[in-house]
Order: C-alpha cells, then structure tokens, then sequence
C-alpha cells in the first residue's frame, strides 16, 4: 500500500523507469477487479503519473473522469430514490458501494467504481417499494422463475437514461447467514447519512460483515480461492475506523473470515495491527489464489471442479429434494423446466463462468 508505505513508491518507480512491468497484464488485472479509478488516483497522489506511459496516463485519466461523472449522477439517483420512498414513509438503508459512497468512506467520488445500488427496506416495504419505483420508471429486465415474495432481494430493476441498476432487498444476505446476520441487527446499528436525511447506512462493523458475507461466501470466493481486490480496497478502508478482531466476534464462520482478513493483510503488505491472526485456512486460501494466477491450468481446472461438485452434483439435487416438501421449491423448479428460455440462458451461464479469464 502506497499509502502505508511510501517507500513502495520508489520501488515501484524503479520498476518502471527499468521497464519491467507488463502494462498490458497490469492494466487487465486491474479492470477485472475494477480499480483503475482508484490506481489512478494513487499514482497521482504519490507522483508516479509522470513515470508511466504517456499513454497509459491519459487512459488512466479517462476512465477516472467517467467513473466521477458516472458515481456523480448515481449520488443523484440516491437522492430521487429516498425522496420517492420518503414519501411513503419508507427509510431505506443502502448497502455496499452506494452506502460507502454515502458514508464518505472513499476520499474522492470517483474511487470506487460502483455496479448495482442495493439498498434494505422491511419485509412490510419489499414489495410497495418495487411498485413506488416501477412507477418512476423503473422496469425488470430479465426473466424470472420463482415467487418474488421469498426473494433475498426484488429482480433487478432500471430506469432508462439513469446510471444504475436497482437491487431492493428485504434480507441483505442469503438466509443460510441469517441466524447470525440479519435486518434485525442492522437496524440496531444503522447510521443516518448526513448528507442525505432520510436514508441510512451500515454501521462501520456490519459493513466489515457484509464486505465478508459479499465477497467469500455468497459469491463462493473462499471455495475458488479468488477474490476482489475493489473488495479488499473496502475492507481496509473500513478497519481504518473500525477494528477487524472486534468485527470477527459477530461472524459465526470466523475460520473463514480469519482467512480473508489475512490474506487481505498479506495482499496489502500490511502489518499485525491491521489483523493479527491467521491459520491453516489462509495459508489454504492463498496457496490456491496464488495458482490460480500462476497457471491457468490450474485456475480453469480448480473452478471447473468445484463449481460442478457443489453447483451440479449437491445443488440440482438438493433441489429436487426440495421441492417435494416445499410448494414454493416445486413451483421454481416447474417454472425453470418448462420455460425454454431458462435452458439457454443456463448454458449461457456455465459458457461464461467456464470460458471466463483470470
């Protein structure tokens, strides 16, 4: 981190000057964990622009300035949609990169390169929510097979001319974390924003839980052994205002999270006051991440593993199991068989994820 260690900064330097460094390797790793924004703004501050190709910098440049202008006209969105909820009584409380950007986690506003807005609202809202927003505007855009009243969160939905998509979520994870993380406890600890009255945030400590939950579980990043660097970004900013070992007492799969946190602090080159543990699972963790960029083999040969042992092999039969005790199981599994789209948009799915690069 430049920022911890200014030295790095010379070093890097070195690096350039000697040209050494694979700007083409470097500029796709760094879009494929979206943090040109963010390596743009760091190379200014430590004065290294100036080392880079001449080139490279203006790109640099660019997709900094799109990325403000775009995180710009979504501050603008936030504001419509909580004066549109406001109305109604409905306060919700947005999460991951919307809440970040509202919270003033990010130095500048174009940092973060944010996807979707996700935002909480009460189960007794979910649905009022989607209807005031649908019409504004706002429509589905992707087909859909299963009942959205059991839902974690309401279909995407978007607006034409506005920035992002729309995620309106009665549970902010999936149910198997629900035991130990739910609205319930947000709620206890949610910040009202102060720039925008009317709307809330995640306290610093459930957002370390939920950047945790996001990133290692419910997009399986602990089971490949891969995981985002705009993530990391957002864990170590928030362990700047809220400790990870006072974080890790509310996870219930705290092994897992142990290896997050110290991989996170090795990526970083951080020392122990960012997290002082570790474990036989991090070590597992990073031995996996670190094939995965050393061989493709390894990379496409690992995730194509794991995904059809717990995708195809448990997940299709769990439910199918499911569906003879659960009406609203068998419905989703009637709906997917026998719409025709559902096999193509499948095969779709398995080409992209199977196809996909490092």
């Amino acid at each position: 981190m430049l920022d911890e260690d200014p030295a790095f900064g010379k070093i890097l330097i070195e690096k350039i000057t000697t040209d050494t460094i694979d700007w083409r390797k470097f500029v796709t790793l760094c879009s494929n964990h979206l943090i040109l924004p963010l390596i743009y703004l760091k190379f200014k501050s430590h004065d290294i622009l100036t080392y880079l190709p001449e080139e490279l910098a203006e790109h640099l440049k660019d997709i900094y300035n799109l990325n403000l202008a775009r995180n710009n006209q979504i501050l603008e969105q936030l504001k419509e949609i909580t004066t549109i909820l406001n109305r109604n009584n409905i306060y919700p409380t947005f999460l991951k990169g919307s809440g970040n950007l509202l919270d003033q986690l990010y130095a500048d506003n174009g940092e973060r390169i944010l996807g979707d807005i996700d935002f909480l609202v009460s189960k007794k809202d979910y649905l009022a929510t989607a209807k005031l927003l649908e019409e504004e505007g706002y429509a589905i855009f992707i087909p859909l097979y299963t009942e959205i009243d059991h839902l974690k969160h309401y279909p995407r939905i978007s607006k034409p001319g506005y920035p992002a998509v729309l995620e309106i979520h009665q549970l902010p994870v999936t149910e198997r974390f629900h035991s130990w993380f739910n609205s319930e406890i947000i709620y206890l600890e949610k910040k009202p924003v102060k720039s925008l009255p009317g709307c809330f945030v995640l306290s610093d400590k459930h957002n370390i839980i939920l950047n945790f939950i996001h990133c290692q579980l419910d997009h399986d990043g602990h089971r490949y052994g891969v995981v985002s660097f705009r993530d990391l970004y957002d864990l170590y900013l928030l362990s700047t205002r809220t400790s990870l070992p006072e974080a890790i007492n509310s996870i219930k799969t705290k092994k897992k999270a142990i290896s997050y946190f110290a991989f996170a602090r090795k990526a970083f080159g951080l020392n122990e006051t960012f997290f002082p543990d570790s474990n036989f699972s991090a070590w597992l963790f990073t031995k996996k991440h670190d094939l995965n960029h050393q061989s493709v083999i390894f990379y496409h040969t690992h995730r194509t593993i794991v995904y059809i042992f717990h995708r195809i092999v448990i997940g299709f039969p769990r439910q199918i199991i499911q569906s003879f005790y659960s009406k609203e199981a068998r419905k989703s599994v009637i709906n997917r068989l026998s719409n025709r789209n559902w096999y193509r948009e499948s095969l779709h799915t398995y080409y992209t994820f199977f196809v996909r690069e490092k």
